[in-house]
């Protein structure tokens, strides 16, 4: 009896031990999953929390953006030239510099201001403080060049060219009057080889002469630079891309040489921007445009500001565009 007892002891104290470490195990286990449980809870709720933090900054973001967007369709230039000045400078350069092209017009020289300097340099917040110069002191208070960005507080970003984009492109109220206008010409002298019809982009030019820029107008209360040749062009049945850049794309590009009348040239002018400004070529280093600093006007290639930023020119066959919106597609190029 006791040689059985003093066997069983030595089982019994080996059984008690393994009972005693597996319960250690398993209370370890226990607390461990509980441990755990708590850890990740917190961080799913931080994670939660993270999330829905993104998401509201997101938003946020995101409304940013579109009241940017929105505003840089509304903003003025705060340094703008005086609409009736600009009037009478651009008139009395087409008169001068482009007699031809005037006759169709009707416009004749003013003998108060005869002589037209070719680089005026009165700032233009002089001209507008001055509301409305008359007389033989017009030229010499036109500053002809774009707004730089120094001077241009509101600036012109990649992003802002960007959302030209989505802006409407259906401009016909701009020009309505003008669009039957081919039915009542007389000869073929006054169309290029391209068919750019000189009289109705004539006419269209004196209607619009002064009229303010305003980035990303398109209207009477003011128009951009593309916007400007895109309603000139669509005056021809001719749509062309909203911006500046987009117009630069299609078309046959043409040597400064070989420019003629309805032309479309490019500048580079800002920062941000390579294909920053475009304007008509009128001829005999003319071209109309809508400036930045003046509204719609005319201004000479051979000008320092204009002949260094110059990057280039297009030109567009709108005769091939006739022919192919038969077929029932318009070309661009």
């Amino acid at each position: 009896m006791t040689g059985t007892l003093s066997l069983r002891t030595p089982m019994l104290i080996a059984l008690s031990l393994t009972l005693g470490l597996l319960i250690s195990i398993a209370d370890c286990s226990t607390a461990y999953a509980k441990s755990g449980k708590k850890p990740s809870a917190k961080k799913t709720a931080a994670k939660t929390v993270s999330a829905k933090d993104t998401k509201s900054k997101s938003k946020k973001n995101a409304k940013a953006r579109a009241s940017k967007r929105s505003s840089s369709r509304s903003r003025r230039y705060t340094v703008r030239g005086n609409p009736e000045v600009t009037r009478r400078v651009a008139t009395q350069l087409i008169a001068e510099k482009l007699p031809e092209l005037a006759a169709i017009v009707n416009l004749q020289p003013d003998p108060s201001s005869s002589d037209v300097p070719a680089a005026p340099a009165v700032p233009a917040a002089q001209l507008v403080a001055s509301k409305g110069i008359t007389g033989t002191n017009t030229f010499d208070a036109y500053q002809d060049s774009e707004l730089d960005d120094n001077e241009d507080t509101d600036g012109i970003t990649a992003e802002d060219e960007k959302d030209l984009e989505d802006l409407p492109v259906d401009i016909n109220s701009f020009y309505k009057e003008f669009t039957n206008y081919m039915a009542s010409l007389n000869g073929e002298s006054t169309i290029t080889d391209n068919g750019v019809d000189k009289v109705m982009v004539m006419e269209t030019l004196i209607d619009w002469v002064g009229t303010r820029y305003l980035f990303g107008g398109m209207g009477r209360n003011g128009i951009d630079c593309s916007a400007f040749t895109g309603m000139v062009y669509r005056a021809l049945n001719f749509k062309l891309p909203r911006t500046a850049a987009m117009q630069w794309e299609v078309g046959h590009a043409v040597e400064r040489e070989d420019l003629q009348f309805g032309d479309l040239v490019f500048f580079h002018t800002r920062a941000a921007v390579y294909v920053s400004h475009v304007g008509m070529y009128l001829g005999n280093g003319m071209f109309a445009h809508a400036s930045s600093r003046n509204g719609v006007t005319v201004s000479s290639l051979d000008a320092e500001y204009y002949s260094t930023h110059l990057i280039g020119a297009r030109r567009y066959d709108l005769n091939t565009a006739v022919a192919s919106s038969e077929g029932g597609m318009i070309s661009h190029n």
